[in-house]
């Protein structure tokens, strides 16, 4: 039997019957653990390409809605940031060696993640060329490769049960600044705006303020986040999950229920749910039977329906824009504007402000957002040993479609707003209170996936003494409409690997690949791409005297990949717009329509990489402490860019068409440490480390050429940003005639003054240069297990090294637009006349300052942070206890997510910045039941 190497369909192989029941918690188990391929799997000790792996137990502890979020800090060389908190919409962004990967599900390339982690088997992130090579012309960013449960772990039959309820409550809470406080910064920013005009705000109302005597209705002051933003949310999971295992059939099926209550408030009152509340219900089913000892046939159905849902407070109903208005309206409104509600229950306003916040929230109706997902895989395998021995046959189809409508349920409101004259009130209606009718919504669709993917396999595994051989080779088509109004878009693939292992020594994998994607120019849209590996167990040698050392494995792999970019829609074909206006014949000056160029045709090509990776492996302390480490160098070229650096052509009077003309490399180290001991007392643990160093550099944009060279991209880091750079604030006496100001514009002290890089007095483009840091980015991840007898405790540790973001200058300016965005990070230490020395933010302004949130390096800033992403404490009930009742296992657990974080950012969460819907701490309990 061939045990380096296990090809699709053959469950005689031991490691392919048991992958998600096979952790890093054995010192001999984990060199034998199963890494994922293109349609086969290997073993970790004859794994030759660039690939990581983690398993069902290491992400069930994360009590997340959507999967991308339980692979921060666990696989090597990926790179995630959750940017956001909101319900529904709080996936976290990927980068796998400085690229956005695939996400394949089940061997089939889909990009949704929102399903119950349970279902989860194993994710492998696939890295270097080889691993990725069949992927063809979408294999240069690397693949997230997630395979689901197919089977029963350890008995003939298995029924699971699980129920899961957690809180959400924000990471940060924004500190927003309120009655006298406000009206002083307020009067501070009139007077540096218009110098000696009279204070908006008068003694005796900010004394009003302070000693808390304001009238709430006439004098108002209130904190609008707090006011319609819940402290705390809930969430819920349940699950039942069912599998089989047997001589010919295996079987898994699961049913889910996930639901977050949303992060509003809501009325009693009305009828129907105005929060952004997300519900999921999803259901999968992983079946295989065998007919014979030759045919094997599959068949996966996934199904998910997903329910989000909105505050209607905006006029054209769009999802998740109805509570990103509300959040925009919060940061934006003065505390001292209106009151919320009058006196009589009615919405409170002003005579120019007539969007209550309050009643945006919870008057205005909704927006559902209804998702439709169904996938269907079918497979028939064929053995077809008859013909000779080790040959077999798969075909494979795959059905998948993905729809999103939304509704609008909307309404109207209105607000009553006071005058006062003579000490009398009253109060005048504006707008109207609309009603929800029946019948009356408006629909709809924001999003659509067809997708027929099929891929005939043929495989040969021939094992002649010492020599083991494996070939591969396909055919397939992946076909998918993902617009209306668009046609079809189509990857074929022809391609072939062979593996070769001699003595279980020496190791050699090759792959070659013909692919072609349909929208490029048809000389265009066909490329070849070969990847090598090599690999060499020293510790399988006869010289090889285990000692310290236990295993050692050196590995090499070269290869090119390519990535055709989806959104180049035939450009090659020149397009023109009818009935124009513009064309002049005769001594008239009228025009008559006629067609113009909509842009310039560019005859595009695939992007292509360049890349190599160098690896060891070792095994100490018999088994116990593996240790790998990676080297990769990745060259890019081809980039699609436009030319110019996005400036029209005075030639033709065009912008720049999209060329192939970007070069860039990324470079990087890879490390991970796993230590672990027997599973042969009571007490057990598991400590893994993985840290990962990345690199980039821009080798060339075929920039024009330019005057300094600060304005070339050509050095900085792909990541890297482009502004000015601060020098401090202008000081008194300083204006145009003696120093470098913003063209334009009159600098005052206080504001932020900008190094003149090439000294002509003005600052403008050509003072734009490189701002940010040139080290590597490093990012890890130490996760830890503990079990003694019926306990066990898991956690994760997750951060990032030398990161630096650019925060929103206008999210950090107060007053940008002469109300809001008055918080504490916004105004405390600013610039003022007795703080000129040690002041880090400029003085306040009513209205948009164009000099001080132009970007630059000011708004720079360090965003390395530490965080306990996970941990989990467990107590499962002795065996002895419940066994009469026939139940296998009944575990109670706490789990947490984002328990706690170490960061140099005083205000913000790390990941979500100035994001209204900042990232959120989940504590989640529940109770796992199997039969």
């Amino acid at each position: 039997m061939i045990t380096g190497i296990c090809a699709l369909g053959f469950p005689t192989v031991s490691f392919a019957q048991n992958k998600d029941s096979v952790r890093v918690d054995t010192n001999k188990a984990y060199l034998n653990t199963i890494i994922d391929n293109w349609n086969s799997v290997k073993s970790r000790k004859f794994q030759l390409a660039g690939s990581s792996t983690i398993y069902g137990a290491d992400v069930n502890t994360t009590p997340v809605a959507d999967i991308s979020n339980v692979m921060a800090g666990r696989l090597a060389g990926l790179y995630t940031i959750q940017s956001s908190g909101a319900s529904g919409y709080d996936n976290a962004t990927l980068g796998l060696r400085g690229q956005t990967p695939l996400i394949v599900v089940d061997g089939v390339i889909r990009s949704f993640t929102s399903f119950n982690p349970n279902d989860v088997k194993t994710i492998t992130v696939m890295k270097d060329a080889l691993s990725t090579a069949m992927f063809g012309l979408r294999s240069s960013n690397g693949v997230v490769y997630i395979t689901t449960k197919d089977r029963a772990e350890r008995k003939p039959f298995e029924i699971s049960f699980s129920s899961q309820y957690g809180f959400l409550n924000n990471l940060k809470t924004p500190d927003f600044i309120t009655g006298a406080a406000y009206a002083r910064l307020y009067n501070e920013a009139q007077q540096n705006t218009n110098p000696g005009s009279a204070p908006f705000y008068d003694a005796a109302t900010i004394a009003a303020y302070q000693n808390g005597t304001n009238n709430p209705f006439l004098q108002p002051n209130t904190n609008w986040y707090d006011l319609v933003y819940k402290k705390k949310s809930a969430q819920q999971r349940y699950n039942v999950d069912v599998a089989g295992n047997s001589k010919t059939y295996r079987y898994y099926v699961s049913l889910e229920h996930f639901n977050q209550d949303g992060n509003f408030i809501t009325d009693d009152n009305n009828a129907y749910n105005t929060n952004n509340f997300y519900k999921r219900y999803s259901v999968r089913t992983n079946a295989q039977m065998d007919f014979n000892e030759d045919i094997t046939v599959s068949l996966n159905i996934f199904g998910a329906i997903e329910n989000n849902n909105g505050p209607g407070s905006i006029a054209s109903p769009t999802p998740n824009l109805g509570a990103s208005a509300i959040m925009g309206a919060i940061f934006a409104t003065s505390p001292l504007a209106y009151a919320p509600r009058n006196p009589d229950g009615t919405y409170g306003g002003t005579a120019q402000i007539t969007n209550n916040i309050l009643a945006n929230t919870i008057s205005t109706g909704y927006i559902p957002v209804d998702t439709r997902t169904l996938s269907a895989d079918v497979s028939l395998n064929y053995k077809l040993d008859d013909i000779t021995k080790g040959l077999w046959a798969k075909g494979v189809l795959s059905i998948n479609n993905y729809y999103q409508q939304y509704s609008g349920r909307t309404k109207t409101f209105a607000i009553y707003y006071p005058t006062t004259v003579a000490g009398t009130t009253t109060y005048t209606k504006s707008g109207a209170d609309g009603t929800l009718q029946a019948g009356t919504a408006t629909y709809s669709y924001n999003g659509q996936l067809k997708q027929t993917y099929v891929n005939f396999l043929l495989g040969y595994d021939k094992q002649i003494g010492k020599h083991e051989m494996n070939f591969l080779a396909t055919y397939n088509n992946d076909n998918s409409l993902v617009s209306y109004i668009q046609l079809n878009q189509i990857y074929q693939n022809i391609g072939l690997t062979a593996s070769y292992n001699y003595g279980k020594t020496y190791l050699a994998e090759l792959a070659g690949v013909f692919a072609g994607y349909n929208r490029y120019a048809p000389e265009n849209r066909w490329n070849f791409l070969p990847s090598l590996g090599l690999g060499w167990l020293l510790s399988n040698e006869s010289w090889f005297k285990p000692g310290v050392v236990n295993y050692l494995k050196l590995k090499g792999t070269v290869g090119q990949t390519a990535w055709a970019d989806p959104s180049s829609y035939y450009s090659y074909i020149q397009r023109y717009s009818l009935g124009a206006a513009g064309y002049v014949f005769g001594t008239s000056l009228g025009s008559v329509g006629g067609a113009s160029e909509s842009g310039v045709a560019s005859n595009l090509q695939a992007e292509k990489a360049l890349k190599y990776e160098l690896g060891a492996e070792a095994a100490f302390l018999q088994n116990k402490l593996n240790v790998s480490v990676n080297y990769y160098k990745n060259r890019y070229s081809d980039l699609i860019r436009a030319a110019g650096n996005g400036y029209n052509s005075g030639i033709f009077g065009q912008t720049y068409p999209t060329e192939n003309i970007g070069r860039t490399r990324y470079t990087g180290i890879e490390t991970t440490i796993n230590f672990a001991n027997e599973k042969t007392s009571p007490f057990n643990y598991n400590v893994g480390l993985n840290v990962s160093l990345e690199k980039s550099k821009i080798l060339s944009y075929d920039e024009q050429n330019l005057p300094y060279s600060w304005l070339y991209n050509q050095g900085s880091p792909v990541t890297a940003g482009r502004g000015y750079e601060a020098i401090g604030f202008y000081k008194t006496g300083e204006n145009a005639a003696n120093t470098a100001t913003l063209q334009g514009y009159t600098p005052q002290p206080g504001d932020i003054k900008y190094k003149d890089l090439n000294g002509d007095g003005l600052i403008n483009f050509l003072d734009a240069k490189q701002i940010g840091t040139d080290k590597p980015r490093i990012f890890f991840g130490l996760n830890f297990g503990f079990s003694y007898r019926n306990f066990d405790l898991s956690g994760l540790f997750q951060g990032i090294l030398n990161r630096e973001v650019q925060l929103n200058s206008l999210s950090m300016s107060a007053f940008n637009n002469s109300t809001g965005y008055v918080l504490n990070y916004t105004t405390e230490n600013r610039w003022t006349p007795q703080n000129t020395e040690t002041a880090t933010l400029p003085r306040l302004t009513l209205g948009s300052n164009t000099n001080n949130t132009q970007t630059s390096n000011f708004w720079l800033r360090k965003a390395n942070y530490l965080r306990l992403k996970n941990l989990e404490i467990g107590y499962s009930i002795p065996a002895r206890l419940i066994s009469k009742a026939k139940i296998s296992k009944l575990r109670f657990f706490i789990n947490s997510y984002n328990l706690f974080t170490v960061t140099q950012l005083d205000y913000f969460d790390p990941e979500s910045l100035t994001t209204g819907f900042g990232n959120n701490r989940i504590i989640n309990g529940g109770v796992t039941l199997k039969l």
